[in-house]
């Protein structure tokens, strides 16, 4: 079992083709984390005191996460959306439940469970997404909760904002705003 993490730094790793080559001077820390790999230099020593340390070392593929324009993108688009379903009057859907009903049909886990009403913040401290269904009798109630988008890397999150845009010409969003953003969204999307 690991122990407490020291630091957590991002390199790259340029394979060397040449005869005899390919060690660790091809690990190049990335620019942004060298005061965190000063910090983890001195962290060692000070914990080493002058004798060697044994240390675990794990090596994993960075993995391409959502951006922050990509969540308020999708955001805008979900409130939109639930606008549209609910006829264009507030109060109606709303964008957690578009939210829910769309993960659900991109293969993310959502579930409905019947709780205590008293649950409720327990369970939105450990879900994404906690949407209350429907007021039941004897201090419970049915929710449908998700882990929500936040693990998607930046191609699923694309994907799902595609089906997002779907799901809004289906409904019949063609305003100049939405348009103006589905056309930046595709003018984004060439230069990736």
């Amino acid at each position: 079992m690991a122990g407490k993490l020291i630091a957590h730094l991002v390199a790259w790793y340029m394979p060397d083709k040449s005869p005899g080559g390919g060690g660790l001077e091809n690990l190049t820390v990335d620019n942004a984390y060298l005061l965190e790999a000063q910090r983890l230099h001195a962290e060692l020593e000070r914990r080493a005191r002058g004798q060697p340390l044994c240390v675990e070392v794990d090596i994993r593929p960075v993995k391409n996460k959502r951006t922050l324009d990509q969540n308020r993108l999708m955001w805008a688009l979900l409130n939109r959306l639930a606008l549209a379903l609910s006829g264009d009057t507030p109060g109606g859907v709303t964008a957690e439940q578009c939210y829910l009903d769309l993960l659900a049909e991109f293969g993310a886990e959502v579930e409905t469970w019947r709780v205590p009403v008293k649950a409720l913040p327990a369970l939105r401290n450990a879900y994404r997404v906690v949407q209350k269904v429907e007021q039941l009798d004897n201090g419970y109630c049915m929710v449908r909760i998700g882990l929500g988008s936040s693990s998607f890397d930046r191609q699923q999150m694309h994907d799902f904002i595609d089906r997002i845009f779907d799901r809004l010409a289906e409904a019949g969003v063609d305003d100049a705003e939405t348009t103006e953003q589905y056309r930046d969204w595709r003018r984004a999307d060439e230069l990736y």
